[in-house]
């Protein structure tokens, strides 16, 4: 199936005695056999398939007539938020994983969303027909709520590893003026051995500074530096070879008194040369790179579990949908066709731009040839509010590109 296709739930009376199966197997055959419905060549996975709600001696309970009035408008709002919280968690599902593989975990199966909507039945377990219709729909809303609630928070949770390793990741640059200098002197191009000839020195007086400089300054420098301040170390600027930029930066280093360093580098800061403020070190680096593996590992083990939280929040937020559609099916049918609850609801995917027709064809099917609407249901109706001489609900499953 694509993302967009819509479904549509309809549902028609049947009559009011025992075994009304054989009625409903009737209404599937007609739909099957309508040309406009099930276009030959459209394939099985556009239905239609019986959507088996509830009815009967089996049926949904309800309490008064009174409370199947309530309940309309308390399904139709429950159904817009779970349509909203499942198709965030579709949205996100699909960011964290562009080949997000939707499968709907109900009744101890797992199943692809078609399959599912094929063979969709009344979750017994979770939802006992023994509860009234209320009270199930009470709890179902508690628990997506929930569901949602949990997705943002380890979502957050996630993104705040990926901050995290975001600020100690390598800063890939073709400048090295931009780039951490913790990530370009590293220890298998630094030279330290102990000796007067290493690259840093660290003493209690002496300290080593790092500068930049553009290409073809490196003469001008040379010339300059030891005058700069005070108490630079004469001779003691060094090029690191090889590490020279696209744009033909280079990095040297300066030996100095500590109490230099400073003005030395307020200075190289108004002659336009890049002083950085770095300390090499051994240990560091390797602590730096340990962090980073380690919080890689972590992004990594987080990343596997939202992901696996948002595939089984998606999948029970498809389940608590499509037990609010049997509800929204079930009262309304009981509204329009009457007591006792006899009615047969399919579920199918019409044909795009056919919607005309296959309203035509559905009302002929469903409804005896009765028009096909929309048609205005008085002062109760909503303005922008359709009615057809049967039951229908159109949902769309997915609506996120991938």
């Amino acid at each position: 199936m694509s993302v967009g296709q819509e479904f549509w739930i309809v549902a028609a009376g049947c009559s009011k005695e025992q075994g009304s199966s054989s009625e409903k197997e009737a209404y599937l055959a007609a739909l099957k056999s309508n040309s406009t419905i099930a276009p030959r060549g459209r394939g099985a996975e556009d239905g239609p398939w019986k959507f088996d709600v509830p009815d009967g001696d089996r049926s949904l309970l309800f309490g008064s007539f009174d409370n199947l009035i309530r309940l309309t408008d308390d399904l139709q709002k429950a159904d817009s938020s779970v349509d909203s919280i499942l198709h965030r968690l579709e949205r996100q599902y699909v960011e964290l994983d562009p080949k997000a593989d939707f499968k709907v975990k109900s009744q101890r199966q797992e199943k692809p969303f078609l399959e599912y909507l094929k063979n969709w039945q009344w979750d017994e377990a979770k939802y006992p027909k023994t509860r009234s219709i209320l009270d199930n729909l009470t709890l179902l809303i508690s628990v997506v709520t929930k569901l949602d609630e949990e997705a943002r928070n380890k979502t957050a949770q996630y993104n705040e590893f990926k901050t995290a390793k975001g600020n100690l990741a390598k800063k890939e640059g073709a400048s090295v003026t931009g780039r951490d200098l913790v990530d370009v002197l590293t220890p298998d191009v630094v030279k330290i051995n102990g000796t007067a000839d290493d690259d840093f020195i660290y003493t209690d007086h002496i300290t080593t500074v790092v500068v930049i400089l553009a290409r073809g300054t490196d003469q001008e420098f040379l010339a300059s530096y030891e005058t700069i301040v005070e108490k630079v170390i004469p001779l003691s600027a060094r090029k690191f070879p090889g590490l020279d930029d696209k744009d033909g930066n280079s990095l040297w280093r300066v030996l100095m008194f500590k109490s230099a360093a400073e003005a030395f580098k307020k200075h190289c800061r108004e002659k336009r040369i890049i002083a950085r403020d770095f300390e090499y070190s051994d240990d560091g680096f390797r602590k730096l790179k340990m962090q980073r593996e380690q919080l890689e590992d972590s992004v990594k083990r987080q990343h596997e579990l939202v992901r696996g939280l948002y595939q089984a929040a998606w999948s029970d937020a498809m389940v608590a949908w499509t037990h609010i559609k049997a509800m929204r099916v079930f009262v309304e049918s009981v509204l329009r066709f009457g007591m006792p609850p006899r009615f047969a609801s399919f579920i199918f995917a019409p044909k795009p731009g056919a919607n005309v027709a296959v309203r035509k064809a559905l009302a002929d099917v469903l409804a005896k040839g009765i028009p096909s609407g929309p048609q205005d249901k008085g002062g109760d109706a909503q303005d922008d509010e359709e009615y057809y001489p049967y039951v229908s609900l159109a949902f769309i499953p997915f609506n996120v590109p991938r």
